[in-house]
């Protein structure tokens, strides 16, 4: 047989979806590729009166032998979910090169005075640095609102104390690291997801927080937990425009009396609903940070 076989290769795919569409798609999506990228496009067409929160999406293939079927199995699920079949191909990599490119779609971001790295590199050993791998968990910092978050709490750090913070919907665990890193405060993550309950104990075991930032499966204040605590400084949440506005008494009676609430997930559109529900449980609007479409509310009492 002869020793000049062709050498194998890798594989990579890009594609624009909403975000609706992505989440629809991303189970498959994984099933059927080594490394799945999405980042945030900051794009509004001019004849619409919203923002598209849209995605540019990248799927990567290890080098396989022989014929790898999984790039025509993508082709199908997203010319199923209305993608044009001209929006689909698929371009070569090298054998060793798909899982570097992969890994550099994900370069270091700067919010205010944090960076956020991948998991991919050494862990951090600066103050303001946060290594993450969102993984399947929503949280990876490339999103306006998770950024907005990011800027809230860099901003308030440098204006207040806190000594126990709540992260509610933790997601990555990302702003539950980032107030760990700002204040020398505990800080109690909660999510009813247990795979984003796991992925968030992996990025705080990561940086180096597992003392001071504990990561639990629970529904928000109804955690055994949050009852036990009682009180916290500061109460983050960045989940969506109507769940927060539900609970907004509880973030009321859980806050201290000098704490803040950072809230985000809200289209600007949202953020009416979510001031009223707070306002009336005796919280006011401190500082409002819009990144795209997207708002954060800082509310104190």
């Amino acid at each position: 047989m002869s020793g000049n076989r062709p050498e194998t290769q890798g594989w990579r795919l890009q594609v624009t979806l909403d975000r609706a569409a992505f989440e629809a798609l991303e189970p498959a999506l994984e099933e059927n590729a080594d490394a799945v990228v999405a980042e945030t496009i900051k794009a509004i067409h001019p004849i619409e009166e919203a923002p598209v929160d849209l995605l540019r999406v990248t799927l990567f293939g290890a080098a396989t032998t022989g014929d790898d079927p999984r790039p025509n199995r993508l082709c199908t699920l997203l010319s199923a979910a209305g993608v044009a079949p001209d929006e689909t191909s698929v371009e070569p990599v090298g054998p060793a090169d798909w899982k570097a490119q992969s890994l550099a779609s994900f370069p270091p971001v700067s919010v205010g005075r944090l960076t956020i790295v991948g998991a991919y590199r050494s862990p951090p050993r600066r103050r303001f640095v946060i290594c993450v791998d969102a993984g399947p968990a929503f949280g990876s910092g490339r999103h306006e609102s998770t950024q907005g978050c990011l800027l809230a709490l860099d901003w308030l750090a440098r204006r207040r104390l806190v000594t126990r913070a709540f992260d509610i919907g933790t997601g990555s665990g990302i702003l539950a690291v980032a107030a760990a890193r700002l204040w020398p405060a505990r800080v109690l993550a909660l999510d009813s997801d247990p795979v984003a309950v796991a992925t968030a104990r992996e990025t705080v075991r990561r940086n180096g927080l597992s003392r001071r930032v504990t990561a639990v499966q629970g529904e928000g204040f109804r955690a055994d937990t949050v009852r036990r605590l009682g009180g916290a400084d500061l109460i983050v949440a960045n989940i969506r425009a109507k769940p927060i506005a539900g609970m907004a008494p509880a973030f009321a009676r859980h806050l201290r009396p000098s704490g803040a609430a950072v809230l985000s997930g809200l289209l600007a559109g949202e953020e009416r609903l979510v001031l009223a529900a707070f306002r009336a449980a005796g919280l006011r609007l401190r500082r409002r940070i819009r990144l795209g479409a997207w708002v954060t509310l800082i509310l104190t009492r």
